[in-house]
């Protein structure tokens, strides 16, 4: 009996191809694997108790990968199509099955721990060498977390005991799936009532989370679970590559950042390797251009948004096959300083200044520390600025509370264009001033950290369909880590996804 079982794939690395292949070998069944570009092929040639023997086998031993679509039997297969060539690329990936794991426990139970643990338990950080590098881990502690970001380290959850992870945050099913994969990415999830009340894990409600993901940190995790401690917060030092952090909309999983077991890559279509994600979208033009040549719509017209929070170039642009790209609008790199952008306010209109003035006057707690990261660009400059002026830390706050707001809908902010020397720019301006309004008639900040990604929504929807009257593409590039945003992307979505064919990286990154 003859079987193609077609996995789909969103990647062109072969590490996934090689583990089916040893698990054919484990199984003893006569099958081969092949990968090709979007999906990888099981041709099985056996009996039909085996086949049903090895699927059997496959659902126990098989691990997830974020990069996995649907499986599904089809009936015949062209067999002259091209297969992946396997270019011996080295994956940083350990390619462990759930009885691998149990092994690497049981076959080194008498590694010792104790002095790593004794310090963690004193409340202090043990450094951990790891295959991606070293590791600071400590218990949770609001100044030993303080102390890592105030030194630009970003503080992760690490979790020992994967069966005490919903006590502290909300986690779903895909969450699990996502964390267990065998990528191991971070995923930011939502802390449980209470568990962050004294922000010893996270300044906001929400962290990114990690499961063990190496030998090193498997053994440790399991050392700790020993002894009673089913979670730590982290610090990487000198880490080898980033891990993804990942995100997803309904069934499609999107990578925000990082290169762990994303690079090194092959790229097929430019017939190169890619060493890093800098390396990737640098030598094609950045993620707009990049996203285009991997989806192979460079020749036909598009639009592409990219938002981005720290770069300095996010735009709403057109692709015209044999013009280019070419930016139709802009975002602003603002001078991160509170008083410039009060005195630029309040020169729109004798209402903005006396806006200010009273704004100042009714929330002056709000204007005694210092503005976060003055060097920022683009959409981090301008919501760490909203931030400030809402009384809170940085754009990571602003967002998280976004995420809090708990309606369906919420309030109008000005979203307005601004030509200056011939470009068009978002006018922040108008942005702040109206949230200033808002907050003025005391709506909460969650409702207007909500309403700004709503109304960002808007305009880029409103934008879209205007360019599109004359362009008439088919294609939308939505790319930028602020469509990591499930606000602002399901709402795009939404009001877009029956005029254009949405295009979202799927084997690269949202951004870099």
């Amino acid at each position: 009996m003859k079987l193609f079982y077609k996995i789909e794939f969103n990647s062109t690395n072969l590490y996934y191809k090689h583990i089916l292949e040893n698990l054919v070998k484990d199984n003893g069944i006569n099958a081969s694997i092949k990968q090709y570009k979007g999906f990888i092929l099981i041709i099985c040639d056996d009996s039909e108790e085996k086949i049903e023997e090895f699927f059997t086998f496959l659902g126990e031993n098989l691990p997830l990968s974020i990069f996995l679509g649907k499986s599904y039997v089809i009936d015949s297969f062209d067999e002259s199509l091209e297969e992946l060539e396997d270019k011996n690329i080295l994956q940083n990936v350990s390619m462990y099955t759930n009885k691998d794991i149990l092994n690497i426990i049981k076959e080194n139970e008498n590694i010792d721990f104790s002095n790593d643990i004794k310090k963690i338990k004193e409340g202090k950080v043990s450094k951990i060498e790891t295959h991606n590098g070293f590791k600071d881990l400590f218990l949770p502690s609001k100044s030993l977390r303080e102390e890592f970001e105030s030194n630009n380290f970003e503080v992760k959850l690490f979790v020992c005991n994967l069966n005490k992870l919903s006590e502290l945050v909300a986690v779903n099913q895909k969450d699990l799936q996502l964390l267990c994969s065998i990528e191991r990415p971070l995923v930011k999830l939502k802390f449980n009532i209470l568990k962050n009340e004294n922000k010893e894990y996270s300044k906001t409600n929400f962290i990114y989370v990690k499961l063990p993901d190496d030998k090193e940190t498997i053994l440790f995790a399991s050392a700790l679970q020993k002894e009673g401690i089913d979670y730590l917060l982290y610090a990487k030092e000198e880490s080898l590559q980033d891990g993804l952090k990942i995100t997803y909309i309904k069934e499609d999983n999107l990578i925000i950042r990082g290169e762990k077991s994303l690079f090194p890559r092959y790229d097929y279509n430019l017939d190169k390797k890619y060493n890093s994600s800098k390396e990737f979208f640098d030598d094609n033009g950045g993620v707009i251009k990049a996203t285009l040549v991997s989806r192979n719509k460079r020749i036909k017209p598009s639009i592409a948004v990219y938002f981005s929070y720290a770069s300095n170039n996010s735009t709403i642009s057109v692709n015209v096959p044999g013009k280019g790209l070419k930016d139709i609008i802009s975002i602003p790199n603002i001078i991160c300083d509170v008083n410039n952008a009060l005195d630029e306010i309040s020169v729109i209109d004798e209402n903005t200044s006396r806006l200010v003035e009273n704004y100042k006057k009714k929330f002056p707690q709000y204007f005694e520390k210092d503005l976060k990261n003055k060097d920022a660009n683009g959409f981090e400059a301008i919501l760490n600025l909203t931030a400030y002026i809402l009384g809170m830390e940085d754009y990571i706050e602003f967002e998280d509370d976004a995420f809090l707001y708990n309606a369906k809908s919420g309030i109008q902010i000005d979203m307005k264009l601004v030509k200056v020397d011939g470009i068009n720019y978002l006018d922040y301006r108008r942005v702040v001033q109206s949230i200033m309004s808002y907050k003025m008639a005391d709506v909460n900040n969650r409702m207007l950290a909500y309403s700004f990604y709503e109304s960002l929504s808007d305009f880029i929807k409103d934008n879209i369909t205007k360019i599109n009257s004359e362009l008439n593409a088919k294609d939308l590039v939505l790319c930028g880590d602020m469509f990591a945003n499930n606000i602002l992307l399901s709402k795009v979505i939404d009001g877009l996804n029956k005029s254009f064919d949405i295009i979202l990286p799927k084997d690269t990154a949202l951004d870099y």
